[in-house]
């Protein structure tokens, strides 16, 4: 057998092959010119105003269909929650954080003498 015989035999297996899809194909010429044909542009506004037609209409539908709150019927009650751990804030200095001093506004704080320390008994 020489390189040629393998050679057509080969071509004759591709054609055998090939056949079917060469009796559906179209011409090239039929394709080419269909293809070429001008055909007539849409404009992108007319789907543009569509879609915000649809869009506005299911807006105005969920508006319309949406369900509307039920009204609040229970009574309003005021509670105070009081934390288990609030007793440890209670100190005895409370008294004296929530009230202010009162305050001699006639008298210079620079001129008055400071009280004599106590001593230990």
């Amino acid at each position: 057998m020489t390189p040629g015989d393998e050679d057509a035999r080969l071509r004759d297996a591709l054609a055998e092959a090939h056949w079917q899809d060469a009796t559906q194909t179209p011409p090239f010429q039929a394709m080419w010119s269909s293809a070429r044909r001008a055909r007539p542009r849409r404009s992108a506004w007319r789907w543009a105003a569509l879609s915000s037609a649809v869009v506005a209409a299911a807006a105005v539908v969920w508006l319309l269909a949406r369900p509307k709150p039920m009204p609040t019927t229970w009574p309003v009650v005021e509670t105070r929650w009081v934390a288990p751990t609030d007793f440890l804030l209670v100190t005895p200095d409370l008294m004296t954080l929530r009230s202010l001093p009162g305050l001699d506004p006639t008298a210079d704080p620079w001129t008055t003498t400071p009280p004599e320390p106590r001593g230990l008994p």
